[in-house]
């Protein structure tokens, strides 16, 4: 099997015990993780009433069999069989309706759930979201963005606007049940009705490549005043940072996936004494490495493909230049 998938059903595993909730007494279950959003709880029922219906008629079934295996087994000296009943309505109409009745219920409490789940809020806090090989992009109404973390407010309709720059990926919260594609060329929308505060895992349910299984961000949610003071500071994430502190984070953010600083090799080439040298192209041209290199590599890296990598790096256009220039000095700092 993929690494990254048994990685990945790893994480699920681990998941049910990365929830902090912040009311001790609420936990998971066997199934589910907590139910941390209005969604969980309808979900759930429909799951655990298929999951009874399903037990009880096991149940049933297997204890009918096992009784008539038994009462007509063979028998030495017995070599005729009982007479079989006669046609009942009464048992036909009987095992027909409740079965009827039961499905009916199954496929109501769903079509409620999907209705539900489906059917956005049009006065919800707005997330525009982006994935992307192999990270997450949030932003903010206030232009603040993030990439490990995703904050919500408690108690607020909240809706998620989804693009993707390359692959599907899937955007999942287990303790929130909340779970869309993320499809390139199109937006996608989801919501979410926080109910509890903590700290919970939203992970990437489409397998996108490579480092699918690193596409964990951690969701904190958290009372109203916290998360309006939290965003505010979002907004100018460069604040009280050098060039090349302000470079170092938004690596560690977008880049780290693919791109090391200590010379091991990723999925692209490292940064780590690569300033001023000569890069080596896969149609046999060249260039040093400068700014006006790193600037074409970050709009269009296949127009620069190094020699030996593969052509796995979106193009990253709606980057600052403050962010351009960050990342120019931070490569500057690993030495050449």
């Amino acid at each position: 099997m993929n690494l990254p998938i048994l990685n990945t059903l790893a994480s699920l595993v681990q998941d049910q015990k990365v929830a902090v909730p912040s009311d001790p007494t609420a936990e998971g279950t066997y199934w589910f993780p907590v139910q941390a959003s209005t969604l969980a709880e309808k979900s759930d029922w429909t799951f655990y009433y298929i999951y009874w219906v399903s037990a009880f008629f096991t149940a049933l079934i297997v204890a009918a069999m096992v009784f008539m295996a038994i009462r007509y087994r063979y028998r030495k000296g017995v070599w005729e069989g009982e007479a079989s009943p006669g046609h009942s309505w009464t048992l036909e109409i009987t095992w027909s309706i409740i079965p009827f009745l039961l499905t009916i219920v199954m496929w109501w409490s769903g079509f409620k759930s999907y209705m539900y789940s489906d059917t956005v809020p049009p006065d919800a806090y707005t997330i525009q979201v982006t994935a992307q090989q192999w990270s997450w992009e949030f932003e903010y109404p206030n232009g603040a963005k993030t990439y490990k973390e995703l904050h919500l407010p408690v108690d607020t309709d909240v809706t998620f606007v989804m693009k993707s720059k390359d692959v599907i990926h899937g955007f999942w919260i287990p303790a929130f049940r909340v779970k869309k594609d993320v499809v390139p060329g199109r937006y996608t929308k989801t919501w979410a009705h926080p109910t509890m505060e903590g700290q919970y895992t939203l992970f990437c349910t489409e397998y996108c490549g490579t480092n699918h299984s690193q596409m964990m961000v951690q969701v904190t949610v958290e009372d109203q005043d916290s998360f309006d003071k939290w965003v505010a500071a979002q907004a100018d994430p460069s604040a009280g940072l050098t060039d090349v502190e302000y470079g170092k984070q938004i690596w560690s953010q977008q880049c780290i996936a693919c791109h090391s600083n200590d010379g091991s090799v990723v999925i692209g080439p490292s940064w780590k004494g690569t300033w001023g040298t000569e890069r080596e192209f896969e149609d046999g041209s060249s260039a040093i490495m400068d700014e006006n290199y790193i600037l074409n590599s970050i709009v269009d890296p296949n127009s620069q493909l190094v020699k030996g990598y593969p052509p796995a790096m979106p193009p990253y256009k709606d980057l600052s230049q403050d962010q351009v220039d960050g990342l120019i000095a931070y490569i500057k700092s690993l030495g050449n």
